[in-house]
Formats: C-alpha cells, sequence, structure tokens
C-alpha cells in the first residue's frame, strides 16, 4: 500500500502538484475514511457489500486514488477503513493534465462528510440494501452508535454536550468579536486622545506666547503709565505755577490800574493847570503889548515835534535778524509796555493847546 500511495504521490508531483510541509498548513497527502455497516443491513450482501462500498468510492474519489481498504469484523458492527490520496485531476484545454493535493477539493467540513454519507446511502438503496436513506444528526454520529442490541456505545460527545461547547464556542467568539470592536474603539479613542493632546500641547505653547506677550505689553504699559504719572504731575505743577503768576498778574494789574487812575487824574489837573497859565499869558500880553502866549506856543510846538521824535527812536524796534530763540514775554513786559502806554498818553495831552 505505501508504494502506491508513493507512486500516486509522485504521479501528482509530476503533473504540478506542490506539497506544502510548514506548519498547520501541511498538505494532506492520504486520507482514511470509515464506513460502518449494521448486519441488518448487509442481510443478503455478505459477500458482495465491501466491493460495492468501494465502488462507490471509486466513483466518488476516482479509481486511482482509492488505494486500500481493510474489513473490521471483530467489532461490534462490520465495517471497513479505507485510504484514498485526494489527488484532483483538472484537463487543461491544451489536453494536459494538472493535479492538485488537496482534499478540500472532495470536502471541505464534516457537514459535506455527512453529504457524501447521504449519497453513499442513496447508493446502496439502489443496490437493494436495507438502510435508512437520511444520515443521522452529525453531531450523533460524532458522540457515538447504537449497536444491533441497542445499546448506546459513547465514542465521543453527547448531543448536549456538544451544544454546550457551540454555544461557549460562540459565546467566545462574540465575546472575541466584542473584544475586537473594543481594541478598534481603543485605537480610535487613543487616536482621539492623541489629536486632543497635539491640539492642546499647541494651544499650550500658544497660549505661553501670548502670556510673554502680554507681560512685554504690561510692562510697556506700566512705562507709559509711569511716564504719564509723571507728565500729569508735570502739568499739575504747572498749573500750580500759573495760577499763582495769574494771581500774582491781577495783583500787579490791580497796581497798575490803581496807578493808572492817579496818573490820568494828575494828567487832568494839569490840563486845567495848563488852561490857567495860557490865560496868564493873555492877561500879561495885553498889560505888556508883547504876544508872549503866541511865543510860548510856538516853542513848545518845536518842543513837542521833538519830544515825539525822540519817543518815536525810542519805541522802534531795531531790524536785527530775526533770532532762533526769542524770549517770551512775561508779564513783567506786559506792566512795563502798559506804563509806557500811559505815559506817551499823558506826554501827548500835557501841553494840549489846541
Amino acid at each position: 500500500m505505501a508504494n502506491s500511495i508513493n507512486q500516486r504521490i509522485r504521479y501528482a508531483k509530476e503533473h504540478g502538484a506542490r506539497i506544502s510541509t510548514k506548519g498547520q498548513n501541511d498538505t494532506v497527502i492520504a486520507r482514511p475514511l470509515i464506513l460502518q455497516l449494521d448486519e441488518e443491513s448487509i442481510q443478503g450482501h455478505e459477500d458482495t457489500w465491501a466491493w460495492d462500498l468501494i465502488q462507490i468510492l471509486e466513483d466518488m474519489f476516482g479509481k486511482e486514488n482509492v488505494l486500500g481498504f481493510s474489513i473490521h469484523k471483530d467489532e461490534t458492527n462490520v465495517h471497513i477503513h479505507v485510504l484514498f490520496v485526494p489527488c484532483y485531476e483538472e484537463k487543461k484545454t491544451n489536453g494536459k493534465v494538472k493535479c492538485t493535493l488537496s482534499q478540500t477539493k472532495f470536502f471541505r467540513n464534516p457537514k459535506q462528510l455527512a453529504g457524501m454519507h447521504k449519497h453513499i446511502r442513496k447508493e446502496l438503496l439502489n443496490k437493494d440494501y436495507k438502510i435508512e436513506k437520511d444520515n443521522k444528526p452529525i453531531e450523533q454520529q460524532l458522540a457515538g452508535y447504537y449497536d444491533k442490541h441497542g445499546v448506546w456505545h459513547q465514542q465521543g460527545l453527547t448531543p448536549d454536550q456538544l451544544k454546550e461547547i457551540t454555544k461557549r464556542h460562540n459565546e467566545l467568539d462574540e465575546k472575541e468579536r466584542e473584544i475586537m470592536l473594543s481594541k478598534e474603539e481603543l485605537d480610535i479613542l487613543a487616536k482621539a486622545m492623541e489629536d486632543v493632546q497635539e491640539k492642546a500641547q499647541a494651544t499650550q505653547e500658544n497660549l505661553e506666547t501670548n502670556m510673554k506677550l502680554f507681560e512685554c505689553q504690561q510692562a510697556d504699559f506700566e512705562n507709559e503709565k509711569a511716564t504719564l504719572h509723571t507728565q500729569m504731575q508735570t502739568v499739575l505743577a504747572e498749573k500750580e505755577k500759573l495760577n499763582k503768576m495769574r494771581k500774582e498778574t491781577d495783583e500787579m494789574l490791580e497796581k497798575v490800574y490803581s496807578v493808572s487812575d492817579m496818573c490820568s487824574k494828575m494828567i487832568e489837573e494839569e490840563h486845567n493847570l495848563n488852561k490857567d497859565f495860557l490865560d496868564f499869558l493873555d492877561k500879561l500880553g495885553r498889560q505888556t503889548n508883547i504876544p508872549l502866549r503866541q511865543n510860548v506856543e510856538k516853542l513848545f510846538k518845536q518842543f513837542d515835534r521833538e519830544r515825539k521824535e525822540r519817543l518815536k527812536r525810542a519805541y522802534e524796534k531795531p531790524t536785527a535778524p530775526e533770532r532762533p530763540n526769542v524770549r517770551k514775554r512775561t508779564m513783567d513786559d506786559v506792566i512795563a509796555e502798559r506804563i509806557r502806554q500811559k505815559e506817551a498818553e499823558k506826554a501827548n495831552n500835557e501841553f494840549d493847546f489846541f
């Protein structure tokens, strides 16, 4: 049997089959199958039942793939062990054969295997075997079997145990999915937290920059405030000084007005005195037959012209070049000018004979 297996595998490799030997996905190069029939099922077929099963398997898997079998009659029910190589042959359009070593080309899971069992039962029914058409539930098949006396033989898990395990398996799958979802949510949350931290860092840096700018602005404000305070104190001092000067000026003007009134009174008295003097000259001129008044008036006019010329020269400002820094007029200058004006008016009216 070993030689037959090696020859079949060599044939598969020569026609493109690849064999993997890397861990869990190792290629299955030979697969055992167990087919069991009770004594009631094989009644009337005691000499052919094994060959009938082999023929059905050869039609299903290919005659070249079924390489050996053995019949067991020393156990509760008679059954047959079959060994086949899962070599799947596919003819290409160019006529060449492409081989693949894979049991999934024949059945992928226990349910498909149960379907094959149903097909075998159908073929046996066609050969007049007394056998049930429907398979027993796969859970019951895996759990055990009843012998010809109706006794249950446990050889695996009971249906209830299998259901409990399936339930636990489903619960674990659900928990695993929840964990995966939780992990995805945690990843999203972690990314969101990272973004928040980056934004918080940027905000913190921006805040620190603004705080430094605010501190500089505050320092400038304090300096400006101190400067304004100093200027305010200076303005207040100047205002106080100005008020003091205004008070002194008012007092001096009061004195000036008093002196001016006194001068006006004196001028008025002098004017009256001049009139009396002129009347005296007229009287004396008539007595002496000399024009004394005319002579005095002539002399006075000459004196008045000379006096006015002197005053004009005294009040005219020299045409000197303008200096960049001219002294501002003080209150003393104003008072002195006012006094000069009063004196000029007095001089003009001193000998007003006409």
